[in-house]
């Protein structure tokens, strides 16, 4: 098992009191990079967890209510663009789509169904958190709310 502090994969969800420190959903099938990802932002000081799957994603963003996903482009059980429709649908969050391979085709897809950000595999620490910082700062009108 993992050394997560957090592990979607059981819903075992930390409590998280208002005005704690922002939350980061990391959507990752490869739980070493997932574990990188998540040791990155909490080091960082974001609260973060991981999901391996869409559907574990979907239950996590319902339960924690992150203020921003990560989330990899290849995942084992559907395509990310379709993940980002179903968060997309409850909230203007921000989601930065990551890649190994770079797939056009799959970024514009991610694009198109509300990603605002991408980053290539593997990932820089510091533009990681420099985008994180970007995204969580800009205000929800920009991050595609209609309410001004």
């Amino acid at each position: 098992m993992s050394q997560l502090p957090y592990s979607a994969t059981e819903f075992v969800l930390p409590p998280i009191a208002a005005g704690q420190r922002s939350k980061v959903l990391v959507v990752e099938s490869n739980p070493a990079m997932a574990e990188i990802a998540v040791l990155v932002l909490a080091n960082a000081g974001y609260e973060a967890i991981s999901a391996s799957s869409a559907q574990c994603a979907v239950t996590v963003a319902q339960r924690w209510n992150p203020d921003l996903v990560l989330l990899e482009l290849a995942l084992p059980d559907r395509p990310a663009a379709h993940l980002c429709r179903q968060l997309r649908k409850r909230s203007p969050i921000p989601i930065i789509v990551t890649s190994l391979d770079g797939d056009p085709d799959a970024i514009g897809d991610a694009y198109a169904a509300g990603a605002c950000d991408y980053l290539p595999k593997p990932l820089r620490s510091n533009e990681l958190l420099n985008r994180i910082r970007v995204h969580l700062a800009a205000p929800q009108v920009i991050r595609g709310s209609s309410a001004a």
